[in-house]
C-alpha cells in the first residue's frame, strides 16, 4: 500500500547520501551540514541536505525510526526532541523540548516573546485536544489610542503583545507530559552555553532585518557580531537565554508571568515605548480548547480554531475540494490547481471576514465548516473556466457578551513562523505551529533576557467598527496557523503536519493532505510534490517551477496572472514540517527542503 513507498523512499535516499557522501563515521560532528544558500540550484530534484549521524536513519531533511520521529525548523532541534524521547518523555515533551529550541535556533520565526497553537493526540484518553498559547492585547489597547504600525523599522513597540509561549508550554507540560520543565529544558540550556552553528537561513534572516534589528544595541549584539554577521559555520552562544530558561525552569509560570523578571521586562518594554504592564503578565493564561474537525475521504481532519483563522480555513477547503475528482483530473493538472487554489481563495474571504477570539464573538464556525456550506462554496469554482475573484460568504458574526461589555469599557483616556511536528511509540502525537508574526516581531528584547517580543498588536483592527478581529483590552490576536492531525479510520492519529508562510500556509497544508489522500503519498512526496499559492484578494498565482508550459498556459487562459518562482523548489507557497506512520508502524519525518528544515527519528 501507500506506506511501501515510504520504505521505498527511504533505501533510494540513504542509497543516494551513501553514494555522494560516503559512510557515516560513528563520532560525527555535532553540527550539521547545509548548502550555502537557502532556496536549491536548478536541479530538479532537491540537494540532499546531510544531518548528523543519530541513532536511527537520518537522510536529507527526512528520517525514519521505529520509536519516534520529529520535523521542524532545524535538524538539532530535531535531535533534541529524539533525546527527550528516548529518556522516556511523550510526544509533548519532546514537542515543548522542540519549541525552545527552535526558539533559539530560528529566533527570527518564533520563540518565547511569541504565540502558538498546539494540536495534541493523547493515546491514552484518545481524545484530541487543543492548547492555545495566542499572544494577547494589553489592557491599555483602546480603539485609536495606541500605534500598533508593524511597517515601520522597527515596528512600534506599542504593537507588542502580551507572549504566549512559556504558559501554553508549561501549560502542556503539566496537563499531559510526563518530564519536568528542568527535564525538557536542560538540552536546550546546555546548547545555549556550549553553542550552536550559524546557518545561512540564521544570517539571510538578519539582512532581512537588519534596519529592525539595529535599531537596538542589545538586540543587535545578540544575534550578530557587533553588527557584522557571523560566519556561516560559526559557534555562537546565548547565555543570557539560557538564564531565562533557568528561570523558567524552577520558577515556572510565576516565574515569567508574576515575578521581579516580569518587572525587569516591562520596565525596559516601557522605556522604548511599550504599554505592557506587570498586571498584563500576571493575567494571562493559556487555554485548553476542542479542535475543530472535519471528515476528508475516510479520514478525519483535526486543527485549531479560533483565534485562528487558518484551521477553519483549512477545514472549508478541504469541504470544497471534496466535492471534485481531484484523482481523476491529475495531480500537476491545470484543472486540480484551480480548485485547490479557488477553495482556498474563497476560504480566505471567509476567515478574514469570521473568524477572530471565540471568547469575544459569536464565530459561525460550525456553519463554515460544515459540509452543506462545502457544497454551496464549490459552485463558485467553475473547472476549466474563467477564474473569479473571490468574496466572502454570507453568514452572520457579532460581539459576544465578553465583547460587548470590554467595548463598553473601552473609553479612552488621554490607547514569520515555523512549524513542528512529532510521534511516538506511545501513540501520542503533536503538531504545533509557533510564530513572531514577523521576523523578529518587534526587534524589542529585554538587556539580560536573550529574546525579542513579537509585534503581533499589528494583526488587530484599530477601529471600533471593524466585524471582527478589534483592537480591545486582552483579546487573543487573530493569527493563520492551522497546526493539523490528520486520523485514519480508526480515529489513531496517521499523519501531522503544518507549514509557516502567513497566508501561504494553509494551502500548502490542503497541499499536503490532499496529496496524502487523493493521490497516495507518502510525507516526504506529499511535501516536496510542486505547489502554488493563490493570492487570496486578486488573481496572482505563484507557481513552482516545476509545472508544464502547457499547464502554466492552461492556467493563465483561466484567468490566473501566473508569477512562476525563479526557484523550482519555492518558500513563498509554505514550508511543510510533518511526521505520519507508516503502515509498518515506523515513523517517517520530513522537513520541507524550501526552507532547509530537518528531521530526526530513531
Amino acid at each position: 500500500m501507500k506506506r511501501l513507498t515510504a520504505v521505498l523512499l527511504t533505501l533510494v535516499m540513504c542509497l543516494s547520501l551513501l553514494a555522494g557522501c560516503g559512510a557515516q563515521g560513528t563520532e560525527p560532528d555535532p553540527a550539521p551540514v547545509t548548502p550555502p544558500v537557502d532556496q536549491p540550484d536548478d536541479t530538479n530534484e532537491p540537494e540532499v541536505v546531510v544531518t548528523p549521524a543519530y541513532e536511527g536513519d537520518i537522510f536529507g531533511t527526512g528520517a525514519v525510526g521505529e520509536n519516534g520521529a520529529a520535523a521542524c525548523a532545524s535538524p538539532l532541534a530535531a535531535e533534541i526532541a529524539m533525546d527527550i524521547l528516548k529518556k522516556g518523555g511523550n510526544a509533548v515533551d519532546a514537542a515543548v523540548a522542540m519549541i525552545y529550541a527552535v526558539g533559539m535556533l530560528e529566533p527570527a520565526a518564533s520563540g518565547i516573546g511569541g504565540a502558538g497553537q498546539m494540536v495534541v493526540y493523547l493515546a491514552e484518553s484518545d481524545e484530541y485536544v487543543v492548547i492555545e498559547y495566542m499572544t494577547q492585547a494589553p489592557g491599555a489597547a483602546i480603539p485609536g489610542t495606541l500605534d500598533t504600525s508593524t511597517s515601520e523599522n522597527p515596528p512600534s513597540p506599542q504593537a507588542i503583545a502580551i507572549p504566549g509561549v512559556v504558559h501554553g508550554t508549561l501549560t502542556a507540560l503539566e496537563k499531559y507530559g510526563t518530564m519536568t520543565p528542568r527535564e525538557v529544558l536542560q538540552p536546550v540550556i546546555d546548547l545555549a552555553r556550549s553553542g550552536f552553528p550559524v546557518t545561512s537561513r540564521w544570517n539571510s534572516n538578519i539582512e532581512g532585518r537588519y534596519e529592525n534589528l539595529s535599531a537596538y544595541e542589545y538586540t543587535m549584539n545578540l544575534y550578530t557580531d557587533e553588527g557584522f554577521l557571523w560566519n556561516e559555520g560559526d559557534l555562537i552562544t546565548n547565555n543570557d537565554l539560557a538564564d531565562t530558561l533557568e528561570l523558567i525552569a524552577d520558577e515556572g509560570i510565576q516565574g515569567f508571568y508574576d515575578s521581579d523578571f516580569t518587572d525587569k521586562m516591562v520596565d525596559w518594554i516601557q522605556s522604548v515605548g511599550g504599554v505592557l504592564t506587570h498586571e498584563d503578565f500576571a493575567q494571562y493564561h493559556s487555554v485548553i480548547r476542542e479542535p475543530v474537525s472535519t471528515t476528508y475521504r475516510g479520514y478525519t481532519v483535526y486543527t485549531a480554531g479560533g483565534p485562528s483563522n487558518g484551521g477553519v480555513a483549512l477545514l472549508e477547503m478541504l469541504n470544497i475540494a471534496e466535492q471534485f475528482d481531484l484523482a481523476g483530473y491529475g495531480h500537476d493538472s491545470a484543472e486540480t490547481v484551480q480548485i485547490l487554489n479557488d477553495a482556498y481563495a474563497l476560504a480566505y474571504q471567509d476567515g478574514v471576514a469570521y473568524m477572530g477570539d471565540p471568547d469575544y464573538y459569536n464565530l459561525p464556525v460550525d456553519e463554515m465548516i460544515s459540509k452543506e456550506y462545502g457544497e454551496e462554496r464549490a459552485k463558485s469554482v467553475t473547472v476549466g473556466e474563467r477564474i473569479k475573484v473571490a468574496k466572502a460568504g454570507k453568514l452572520d458574526v457579532s460581539l459576544s457578551a465578553t465583547g460587548e461589555k470590554v467595548l463598553a469599557d473601552c473609553t479612552p483616556d488621554q490607547g514569520g513562523t515555523t512549524h513542528m511536528a512529532v510521534m511516538d511509540s506511545m501513540g501520542n502525537a503533536v503538531s504545533t505551529t509557533n510564530t513572531n508574526g514577523i521576523n523578529f516581531g518587534s526587534a524589542v528584547a529585554v538587556p539580560g533576557t536573550g529574546f525579542v517580543f513579537s509585534a503581533h498588536l499589528g494583526n488587530l483592527n484599530d477601529t471600533m467598527s471593524a466585524r471582527v478581529n478589534q483592537l480591545m483590552p486582552y483579546i487573543r490576536v487573530r493569527s493563520t496557523m492551522c497546526p493539523t492531525i490528520l486520523a485514519g479510520e480508526d480515529g489513531k492519529p496517521v499523519l501531522a503536519i503544518g507549514s509557516p508562510g502567513n497566508w501561504a500556509l494553509v494551502p500548502a497544508a490542503l497541499n499536503a493532505i490532499v496529496n496524502y489522500v487523493d493521490f497516495d503519498m507518502n510525507v516526504a512526496e506529499a511535501i516536496l510534490a510542486p505547489r502554488s499559492f493563490r493570492d487570496g484578494i486578486s488573481k496572482t498565482l505563484t507557481i513552482e517551477g516545476r509545472y508544464g508550459q502547457s499547464v502554466l498556459d492552461q492556467l493563465a487562459a483561466m484567468g490566473f496572472e501566473i508569477d512562476e518562482e525563479s526557484s523550482e523548489y519555492g518558500a513563498h507557497v509554505g514550508c511543510l514540517a510533518g511526521v505520519e506512520v507508516g503502515d509498518d508502524g515506523r515513523f517517517y519525518a520530513l522537513g520541507d527542503y524550501r526552507r532547509l528544515y530537518g528531521a530526526a527519528a530513531y
